[in-house]
């Protein structure tokens, strides 16, 4: 009886440990794919790549993955010498308002090199030029000081150093079964009628706005929220029809965000309905709640999500304007050029203390 016992410990041990396997394994598979646990895993957390906080359409909570369906991540670059109100509105609109079709977790914010900085101001004699650290960390202090509960939703990294992580980014998902496909979002200069920057980091689509600086395609006529018409974007060369985004279901929350519930159709200029349609016109399409197009060439994809009057910044707002600012702001203090900047620039009071340490 004695050996009998003995011999059964080994196998009653190993059932154990079996059923312990098994429910890691269960708990594993059923815990939520934070996105920014892949991004730590592979950027690090180095302050040269720390991550920050950002709101999107889901409140105080984290960037979760989902298994089953594609889940998009914007990539926003810019050289952001320095990043101001413009570049944060045209982040913010697009990922409360891509639509939850679109399914976008979040945002990576890719600023361009130092390299590439001083070749884009050459023959600019004295023009405010900041480094690299110093853009992203102006940024990192914005983004943290709007959310500073609603969960990591934004990453801002070195643009030259993203190829790398993305490779790596792709094998971590493929190995968790989890589909994630980077869009990138871009400005009115990268989306106009006459051509589409399409292709950068292999990305198939492109979200573009309205927020921050007109687009060529587009014009809108509006009173506060209320449209008066619901114009057609105007082709884009080499791409197919416009098509407008109906998000069917969809709530709004108490700050005008999107909840991000619902699901989307696609509705041809011949189903567009105008305000200034008769009351007889059919209710078999929902009437949309934002503007929203997408059209295609080949595998390429644009969408447009369009901004209503009282969302849009100053269109004349721009990192040039900002450098003027600085450069006949030479005697100011930096309280001083604090205040002239606030309402401009991202971290006003950083940005400041970065221009008089240069001078």
């Amino acid at each position: 009886m004695r050996r009998n016992h003995k011999q059964n410990i080994p196998s009653q041990s190993v059932a154990a440990k079996s059923r312990a396997e098994q429910g890691v394994a269960t708990a594993t598979a059923t815990a939520p794919l934070l996105l920014d646990e892949y991004i730590r895993r592979v950027v690090g957390s180095s302050s040269s790549s720390s991550s920050s906080t950002f709101p999107t359409q889901h409140r105080s909570s984290p960037a979760i993955l989902e298994r089953g369906r594609t889940n998009h991540v914007l990539l926003y670059n810019g050289c952001f010498n320095p990043p101001h109100r413009g570049h944060l509105a045209q982040l913010v609109h697009a990922l409360r308002h891509a639509g939850p079709g679109l399914n976008v977790v979040g945002a990576v914010v890719l600023v361009a090199d130092d390299l590439y900085l001083k070749w884009k101001l050459a023959g600019q004699r004295g023009a405010l030029s900041l480094r690299l650290r110093q853009r992203v960390r102006l940024w990192e202090e914005e983004l943290a000081l709007m959310a500073e509960e609603e969960g990591r939703r934004c990453w801002v990294l070195s643009e030259t150093l993203w190829p790398g992580h993305a490779d790596r980014l792709d094998r971590l998902f493929g190995e968790d079964g989890v589909d994630v496909e980077f869009v990138r979002l871009a400005g009115g200069d990268k989306v106009r009628v006459a051509a589409v920057e399409h292709g950068l980091w292999g990305c198939r689509s492109v979200i573009t706005t309205d927020v921050s600086r007109p687009v060529d395609f587009y014009s809108s006529s509006s009173v506060g929220d209320v449209a008066l018409s619901m114009p057609m974007p105007l082709p884009l060369s080499r791409h197919g029809e416009w098509k407008r985004v109906v998000v069917v279901g969809e709530r709004q929350g108490e700050d005008g965000r999107d909840e991000g519930v619902g699901s989307e159709t696609l509705t041809t200029k011949s189903t567009v309905i105008s305000s200034s349609s008769s009351s007889s016109t059919s209710t078999s399409v929902p009437q949309p709640s934002r503007n929203i197009w997408t059209c295609s060439h080949g595998h390429y994809n644009v969408r447009f999500v369009a901004s209503s009057h009282d969302e849009r910044v100053d269109p004349d707002l721009s990192s040039t304007k900002i450098r003027g600012i600085v450069a006949a702001a030479k005697k100011l203090d930096v309280d001083q050029l604090e205040e002239k900047l606030r309402g401009i620039a991202l971290s006003p009071g950083l940005l400041a203390r970065y221009i008089k340490e240069a001078r």
